[in-house]
């Protein structure tokens, strides 16, 4: 790539974030919670001035009822770094409980600063490896520059980080790292790594685990139906030798504690009006009425267990590169699906591998994430970020009309029609979710009918990417680990 070409894109990746980050964030002026600004702010907090064994225990300094820290441990010490930061800048900023929902322009500029610095650092580094070293498109350049911009100006994550604020790019960028490492003969190990470093920030990397561990044992650890024991052993020390070193801090405390806080089942099925399974046929049977908490638990682990093993089965099957991104997909999707306590900002998860693969099916690709968006539209309008959100939206449409052009060879008009037939048909929903108020009766309306939509397309795509990884598995010859 032109160095200035390259340079272009960094600099307008990093004024589309900054036009983002201009607006409120989550929970801005909102006492006594707040939202996830704060969330991020008190784990600053509670790093800083708490001892370590603390940090995931209630007591009366940390109150977990107030943002308790639910996520793994190298999320504690990324929150760790940037409070000792804050905390040489401005003490005030990270004040054991006196600093409880602090909101001023400079803390504000400083805590964005942080989400920048954490793109800079893995994120982008991880988007231009992908475009150097993806064996999948390595020698179309069309389909590698699709795949680039699609990583660098996906709206999604830019408005949930630089606007909602949160820092996914670390996780994400992480995995990234690891699913293209994994394809290489030569860093196999080295993905392995990585992954793990992504699942200790963010245990919801959980969803792509499955896939890589499929596609690493087959790939690598199998020759000619024997496996190849040293190769196993070497991976299995990898992973377990970074948990060991994430970990051992806490080791010698609780460990169990830490381990509940990252897996809270008392919340409950999911939060919010999320656009996956359980919380669209709750709108017919009131499935927390009719099951208690814990069955409801073991519903959701078999269901998810079985929808994951075709997926899986076909990629152990056949380990090649495009299997291996196709099965991410449907597995992480799977997850959000049909899962436990799920959020709606897990959508980026399945995300992430379909960017990888939006020059090989752009029309199903882009479609899947512009309904991706659509699916957190409430969140956008909780945030204040709807002008941005449409902005971004039509932006990224315009983005994906041009890259399905470039791409026409490979698309078929009926997907295009249909794909297109189904956005229009749901965006009045979110113009009215602004503009017309629901019925008395029914006040989430809108949102319902929106999240509705989403998951019976997410479905449909779902079912769709089952059928294209079964093409890939059967009906082609000399099952190789790279295309």
């Amino acid at each position: 790539m032109d160095y200035l070409l390259f340079i272009g894109l960094l600099s307008s990746a990093i004024a589309m974030r900054w036009i983002v980050a201009r607006y409120p964030y989550s929970g801005y002026n909102k006492p006594p919670m707040f939202g996830d600004f704060e969330a991020q702010r008190h784990w600053m907090e509670v790093t800083v001035n708490l001892p370590i064994n603390e940090w995931y225990q209630n007591s009366s300094s940390n109150n977990l009822t107030y943002w308790g820290l639910d996520y793994p441990l190298l999320t504690a010490y990324h929150a760790y770094i940037c409070g000792w930061i804050s905390n040489k800048i401005n003490p005030t900023w990270c004040a054991l409980k006196e600093s409880h929902g602090h909101e001023s322009s400079l803390h504000k500029l400083f805590m964005r600063y942080t989400v920048f610095i954490a793109d800079l650092l893995i994120y982008y580094p991880a988007v231009f490896y992908v475009y150097r070293s993806d064996v999948l498109h390595k020698n179309v350049a069309t389909k590698k520059f699709t795949v680039l911009l699609t990583n660098l100006f996906y709206p999604l994550l830019i408005l949930i980080d630089h606007g909602h604020f949160q820092y996914n790019s670390i996780s994400l960028g992480l995995a990234l790292i690891a699913f293209v490492m994994a394809t290489q003969s030569t860093s196999f190990l080295t993905s392995a790594f990585f992954f793990t470093l992504s699942l200790n920030y963010k245990q919801m990397e959980l969803y792509h685990a499955v896939p890589i561990f499929v596609y690493l044992l087959s790939a690598y650890c199998f020759e000619q139906r024997k496996i190849k024991l040293k190769t196993f052993l070497s991976l299995g020390t990898i992973v377990m030798l970074t948990f060991f070193i994430i970990w051992v801090p806490v080791l010698k405390h609780d460990p169990i504690a830490v381990l509940k806080r990252l897996f809270p089942f008392e919340r409950g099925l999911y939060e919010d009006k999320v656009a996956n399974f359980w919380c669209t046929i709750n709108l017919v049977v009131k499935l927390r009425s009719k099951f208690t908490h814990e069955a409801l638990a073991k519903i959701c682990l078999l269901t998810t267990s079985l929808s994951i093993l075709p997926s899986c089965f076909m990629l152990f099957r056949r380990p090649t590169v495009r299997n291996f991104y196709i099965s991410l997909f449907n597995v992480s999707l799977c997850f959000y699906l049909f899962s436990f306590q799920v959020h709606e900002k897990t959508i980026l998860l399945p995300c992430l591998p379909l960017m990888l693969l939006t020059a090989t099916y752009p029309v199903e690709c882009f479609s899947f994430l512009q309904f991706a968006m659509i699916s957190v539209f409430p969140l956008m309008v909780k945030d204040n970020l709807v002008l941005i959100f449409w902005l971004t939206f039509i932006g990224f449409s315009i983005l994906a009309l041009q890259r399905i052009y470039i791409h026409l060879n490979q698309v078929s008009l009926f997907q295009l029609f249909f794909s297109i037939l189904c956005i229009t048909a749901t965006l009045p929903l979110l113009i009215a979710a602004i503009y017309i108020q629901p019925p008395s009766r029914y006040p989430d309306l809108w949102i319902v009918l929106m999240s509705v939509c989403s998951c019976a397309y997410f479905l449909i795509i779902l079912a769709q990417f089952h059928i294209y990884q079964f093409k890939e598995t059967t009906f082609k010859q000399n099952p190789i680990k790279k295309d």
